[in-house]
């Protein structure tokens, strides 16, 4: 199927029509996609461009005349970070990709189309955000990289970045956008990846993509430092304590629970139904506690305050996600904890219930 879509592709570009377009029309969005190792070349020829300097920082003065915002030169040139998505898509990736790609002679594909000849199936979804540093995003990617996936939909690799027109007529309808697309197809993860520029849930798209891996049921996980994602700058200072206090919280709550079941499988009836009794107490303060902390997670984390450069997809995004903000808010703060509880060095959780039971029980055990 892939191979008679190029063939008509190629048919296209001979006559007075695009190829590209033939090929981003017909080639199902979820073979758009790049593996592992055109990521980390991808990488190393955007700092090869930087190399050479055909990828530069435009100056205050020059931003102002575009219309565009600064772009801080310490982050451009930070090896970690790099140039913003936005850069490096007028740098290099349009320019690359203008030219014919080197298997069917078609010029205007994308970035993924121009690596691989009859494209590659993601069944790895990124979302992310484009004000990011390059760097960040490959780097954080690369590393989170799930071991059974084998290529990636990142949308400015996969989507053809040199037909605007196209492009903006594929996202026109939310539903019918190549994002949309691939998710439906539910590939085996979505991550979503933090970057220290911004937010990537102030952006609607990734707001949009949130909510629908979460009615897809697609696996998703959030990749990167936790607080990057708060989108209240007014709760940003507090966002840090909040997701220490709900995963510790959290902790507490499963070591509660777990001590439960073992007390009653190592004690008699009516002692297990005391202790019962008590770790019930302890695990509601536990859960409390939880729901407290993730309550201001939420805040600090909303995607109500999420916007869009244009209005069009901002008023179609929100008539498709309406009512579902609550939900989305959770869905991001619960796979924060996840994260951040499966990153916590491995080893039991103390459970200290007053002061001097270390003490106590070190007492009792001479005698036991």
């Amino acid at each position: 199927e892939a191979q008679a879509v190029f063939e008509r592709a190629v048919v296209a570009e001979r006559g007075s029509n695009s190829g590209a377009e033939v090929v981003h029309a017909e080639l199902p969005a979820e073979r758009w996609g790049v593996s592992k190792e055109q990521l980390r070349d991808f990488e190393e020829r955007v700092r090869q461009r930087l190399a050479e300097r055909l990828l530069v920082n435009s100056s205050r003065s020059e931003c102002k005349k575009q219309g565009i915002p600064y772009y801080r030169d310490e982050k451009f040139r930070d090896p970690v970070v790099g140039p913003n998505m936005h850069q490096v898509n007028t740098a290099f990736i349009r320019p690359t990709t203008e030219q014919t790609d080197p298997f069917h002679g078609i010029s205007r594909l994308s970035y993924a189309l121009n690596c691989n000849p009859y494209g590659l199936k993601c069944d790895l979804f990124i979302s992310h955000a484009w004000a990011e540093g390059v760097f960040e995003l490959t780097g954080t990617v690369l590393e989170n990289w799930p071991e059974d996936c084998d290529a990636a939909y990142i949308c400015a690799l996969a989507n053809p970045q040199n037909l605007p027109n196209f492009l903006r007529a594929l996202i026109q309808n939310p539903l019918s956008s190549p994002f949309f697309q691939v998710l439906l197809r539910q590939p085996k993860q979505m991550l979503m990846v933090a970057n220290a520029n911004v937010p990537i849930h102030s952006r609607l798209w990734c707001v949009f993509e949130a909510h629908c891996a979460r009615h897809l049921a697609v696996h998703t996980a959030v990749v990167g430092d936790p607080t990057n994602f708060v989108t209240n700058a007014g709760a940003s200072k507090s966002a840090k304590r909040a997701i220490r206090r709900a995963v510790e919280a959290r902790r507490r709550e499963i070591a509660i629970n777990d001590a439960a079941e073992q007390a009653a499988m190592d004690m008699d009836i009516i002692a297990a139904g005391i202790y019962s009794r008590r770790y019930d107490r302890w695990s509601k303060r536990a859960q409390q506690s939880a729901y407290k902390a993730t309550q201001s997670m939420k805040r600090a984390l909303d995607v109500r305050l999420a916007s869009c450069s244009s209005a069009e997809d901002a008023d179609a995004i929100w008539r498709f996600i309406s009512g579902h903000a609550d939900e989305i808010n959770a869905m991001i703060c619960e796979l924060i904890i996840q994260d951040q509880i499966s990153r916590t060095p491995s080893g039991p959780y103390k459970l200290t219930w007053y002061p001097g039971q270390d003490a106590i029980e070190g007492i009792c055990s001479l005698f036991s």
